[in-house]
């Protein structure tokens, strides 16, 4: 097998505004232990795997197109967007970060201001 140098996905889903320099994929799962009457685990299931994605680079705009309760694609995943920053320095380039999940086959829903917004009682 061949050696992977360099980003091997794209970003689909309106991501613009930067530069992708970094990624870095993970999974994780859920777990659930059952014991015995001493404490001690005798079983172990694992469930509801999340995978996430941590997307990093250079911007060259003034402003990400995603926010965080996005959804952006990545290598043919659907990613909610749980956090956005970008960090600007007068001694280098400002730099962004885009961390993203997405569990299992779970419907996703984005933000939508209306339905966030506290109602008057």
């Amino acid at each position: 097998m061949a050696r992977q140098f360099g980003i091997i996905s794209n970003t689909d889903g309106g991501v613009t505004g930067c530069i992708l320099n970094t990624v870095k994929r993970s999974t994780s799962a859920k777990m659930a232990e059952a014991r015995n009457e001493n404490g001690a685990v005798t079983d172990t299931w694992y469930y509801s795997r999340v995978e996430k994605v941590a997307l990093s680079g250079v911007m060259d705009s003034t402003a990400l197109s995603v926010k965080a309760g996005d959804s952006l694609t990545y290598g043919g995943i659907t990613y909610g967007v749980n956090a956005t920053s970008v960090d600007e320095k007068n001694t280098g380039a400002a730099t962004f970060t885009i961390e993203a999940s997405a569990a299992d086959n779970a419907e996703l829903h984005t933000y939508t201001a209306a339905e966030s917004a506290p109602t008057a009682g």
